[in-house]
């Protein structure tokens, strides 16, 4: 668990940080739980995550085409190794 996820607060800093973590379902249900209740709070933040919703659908919508595997693989390699290299040792 993180140091945000024990603070029992969501800041707009952080929401607007993990704003695409959250919209992807690539967070944890704790802090999915905190960042769900500051957009239903904050009217700016809410806009936001909106907004991100709205490209991310005209994107999936728009492209057709898909990746070979093997770029997808390395893609995902490379996320992998960044987050890893983001997140502090416990």
């Amino acid at each position: 668990m993180s140091e945000q996820s024990m603070s029992k607060e969501c800041r707009c800093e952080e929401a607007l940080e993990r704003l695409e973590e959250y919209i992807d379902s690539e967070i944890t249900e704790i802090d999915a739980g905190r960042l769900r209740a500051h957009l239903e709070e904050c009217a700016s933040c809410f806009g936001e995550a909106e907004l991100e919703r709205r490209v991310k659908e005209l994107l999936r919508r728009s492209c057709c085409e898909t990746a070979p595997e093997t770029l997808r693989m390395r893609v995902r390699t490379e996320i992998t190794v960044l987050r890893t290299r983001l997140v502090p040792p416990a």
